[in-house]
């Protein structure tokens, strides 16, 4: 996506747009083989993968792993730009470990052959998956802290609540613990797009169906910005809005298997981290023994205020923040230096000096 964004605004939109090349400081890439994995729906799958990145290594009490996990459309190796020495995740002083969600990329996914034949899976799914990963795989028995944005404070706080003896800190950054129906409906909207693609014919497809994926894209985008960036100096002029939005519909459509794109929203869009519980919220996040810290966007529409009220009010330890800004849920997601990243890394990297300390 960031290349297409880069012919089609030029680097200065991009910087305003917050899709500013990240630096490339991945030590390790590695998958881990899952002999036998049972999906929340029963279904089973052989070998599955869990594709992960790390950085930095282990200390010798091994209590310095930090389980980095992205948002719905991202990867193992989202958060670089707040990875080096001297940063919120400096590899100096913690073992990083980015893990690919099930569905994406190095992990399996629709795309890997089955198509539609792939399990429909959930958030559930992928915490139980990385769990596996991070003990069976790398032998770790605890985490300083896991978590990530959006989706990955969906993981997050799932993690805290199906293992809560496992991690000191959940970072979660513009989160929720469920999805909602105005969520929901973004989310059928952009399924919609997708599947009435004649080309997508019912998953079964030779060829990706990319329009249906692009014109999702397209729908998706201003539900990313506040209006007041969208009608602002960065994108006030009709034709630059119209270059950016095609830009993000393109991007999806160069990055994504329809199928593999449908599984991941469909995972997103049905999450209730109060489900097993009956849907007793206060019941679930009650189980959380980690302290968290939460980094909310002050614009936010794709995850409203009062899903993110929720989460602070019902976890037993919160730090808050609240970052000022007019880029909606991509608030803690902008460029390096920006003051939105300098917020976010100062009170990330805060945040871990004290938990580590403790």
């Amino acid at each position: 996506m960031y290349a297409i964004a880069r012919r089609v605004l030029g680097a200065a939109a991009l910087l305003t747009l917050g899709l500013a090349a990240l630096p490339a400081t991945a030590q390790t890439d590695a998958v881990h083989a899952i002999p036998r994995f049972t999906f929340e729906n029963g279904a089973a799958m052989d070998d599955m993968r869990v594709g992960y990145t790390t950085w930095g290594r282990l200390n010798e009490r091994r209590d310095n792993a930090i389980l980095l996990v992205p948002g719905t459309s991202g990867g193992r190796r989202w958060a670089e730009s707040y990875i080096g020495p001297g940063k919120a995740f400096d590899p100096e002083r913690h073992f990083l470990i980015g893990a690919d969600p099930i569905g994406g990329g190095n992990s399996s996914k629709p795309a890997d052959g089955m198509g539609p034949d792939f399990p429909r899976y959930t958030i559930r799914d992928m915490v139980h998956a990385q769990h596996h990963l991070v003990t069976q795989g790398l032998g770790l028995t605890r985490l300083l802290a896991v978590g990530g944005p959006s989706m990955g404070s969906f993981q997050g706080i799932e993690w805290g609540v199906t293992y809560p003896e496992m991690m000191r800190g959940l970072i979660l950054w513009v989160p929720a613990a469920r999805s909602d129906r105005r969520f929901q409906t973004i989310v059928d909207a952009v399924e919609a797009m997708i599947t009435l693609d004649p080309g997508y014919q019912g998953g079964r497809y030779a060829t990706n169906p990319t329009e249906g994926i692009r014109r999702a894209g397209i729908i998706y985008f201003p539900w990313l910005y506040s209006d007041s960036f969208m009608t602002g100096p960065a994108l006030r002029e009709d034709a630059v809005f119209d270059r950016a939005k095609f830009a993000f519909g393109e991007g999806w459509a160069r990055a994504w298997d329809a199928n593999s794109i449908l599984w991941r929203y469909h995972a997103s869009r049905n999450h209730d981290v109060s489900k097993p519980y009956g849907g007793d919220m206060a019941a679930a996040l009650g189980r959380v023994r980690a302290t968290a810290l939460v980094i909310a966007s002050s614009s936010d529409r794709t995850i409203f205020p009062d899903l993110t009220a929720e989460v602070v009010t019902l976890l037993p330890r919160v730090n808050q923040l609240t970052v000022q800004t007019d880029r909606g849920h991509l608030g803690t997601s902008q460029p390096e230096g920006s003051p939105e990243w300098t917020a976010v890394n100062a009170r990330t990297r805060q945040f871990l000096e004290r938990l580590s300390a403790e």
